[in-house]
């Protein structure tokens, strides 16, 4: 039972966890789009196209693809590692090598990682529908004067302006309840025929005491927050196929390139640093994780920006006109500047730099 809760996770790489759809007089058939533990699947061939083109007027931002969110880098991998977890602890189970507070472990750690993928999932859509372009074509405000937000609904019906927007589990979810489940009824078997088990070597020969499913527990509550601690890390970056979330162009160039992550995990990707200087100045509400960008030393070499010394040099052109380059080392950069000509700053220089143009990185 314990082995057929962890393998029957693997259908979450087939089937969707999550629908919405949005339907409205001028589309009789619903736009809509399934949340797989990896991607965004458009209901219909061109839903999530049609769905970017109506939240662009209103200011939303685009539908997140595969790389642009920790999480679909992260969930995957975590998924395949609680299957390989719980059928260890299956086939241990069942070659009594442990007793059945492993299987209750492996319940508790499930069912932490599957609440904070609902509490992420929901502060997703807050992010999605609240954090609007000023800039935005269509500016309309609730009934108390601010600014109305379009945050789709967890579980269940909204209304937002004169669409119906419908959010509910899928095949996915139901499938990580039935695995979460069997976890929880295989440690209730499994309790009892450990105790029936232990109870029979007793009578044949008595023999020290030994720790319980309560030792079990309390190990797995220490192992479930050591695991379930949470780090922000940056998106690999794919050359020739990443679009710069600031000006929209094809990132190419390995020596100039940029991306910031958000304290929440959301990773924007940038063909040059002045592009994510530009969109830092644009999200001055949000908290920051990572700053980081390419070594131009080091091509493809994603280093911290705070700690990096930069160079702005005519010699050194940079994809969007700025002429600004990165380095790790500062005497790199001197170096640099030796040959190309041109002025170095540190991190903090160049955004009081940025800020004395305010027209952009001259």
């Amino acid at each position: 039972m314990m082995i057929a809760a962890a393998v029957i996770l693997l259908g979450l790489f087939v089937y969707p966890l999550w629908n919405i759809m949005l339907g409205a007089p001028q589309y009789p058939d619903p736009l809509g789009m399934n949340i797989h533990i990896d991607k965004l699947v458009g209901h219909e061939e061109f839903d999530l196209q049609n769905i970017d083109n109506l939240n662009h007027y209103i200011g939303m931002k685009k539908l997140p693809r595969p790389g642009e969110m920790w999480e679909f880098d992260v969930f995957p991998k975590v998924v395949i590692g609680m299957v390989i977890l719980g059928v260890i602890i299956g086939i241990v189970g069942l070659f009594n090598i442990a007793g059945p507070g492993w299987f209750l472990f492996w319940f508790i750690l499930m069912s932490v990682l599957g609440t904070l993928g609902v509490y992420d999932f929901n502060i997703w859509l807050t992010d999605y529908g609240s954090d609007l372009d000023p800039q935005a074509s269509l500016k309309i405000l609730a009934p108390d004067g601010s600014l109305m937000t379009y945050k789709p609904p967890l579980l269940g019906h909204k209304k937002i302006l004169n669409f119906d927007a419908y959010s509910y589990p899928e095949t996915g979810a139901y499938i990580l309840f039935i695995s979460i489940l069997l976890a929880f009824l295989a440690y209730f078997v499994g309790r009892k025929e450990w105790r029936k088990r232990k109870e029979n070597q007793r009578q044949a020969s008595p023999v020290k005491k030994e720790s319980g499913p309560l030792k079990d527990l309390v190990l797995a509550i220490i192992v479930v927050l050591g695991i379930t601690g949470c780090s922000i890390s940056p998106q690999p970056m794919e050359y020739g196929v990443d679009i710069c979330y600031y000006c929209s162009m094809t990132i190419v160039d390995e020596q100039h390139a940029a991306q910031l992550v958000t304290s929440k995990g959301r990773a924007y990707k940038f063909d040059a640093i002045e592009c994510m200087i530009n969109q830092m100045d644009e999200m001055k509400d949000t908290e920051f994780g990572l700053l980081l960008v390419n070594d131009y030393r080091t091509p493809g070499e994603l280093i911290d920006a705070t700690s990096s010394t930069f160079l702005i040099s005519k010699g050194i052109p940079s994809p969007m006109g700025a002429n600004l380059s990165g380095f790790s080392k500062s005497e790199d950069a001197t170096k640099a500047m030796e040959q190309f000509t041109g002025k170095t700053y540190t991190w903090s220089q160049l955004l009081e730099h940025y800020e004395g143009t305010k027209a952009g990185i001259h």
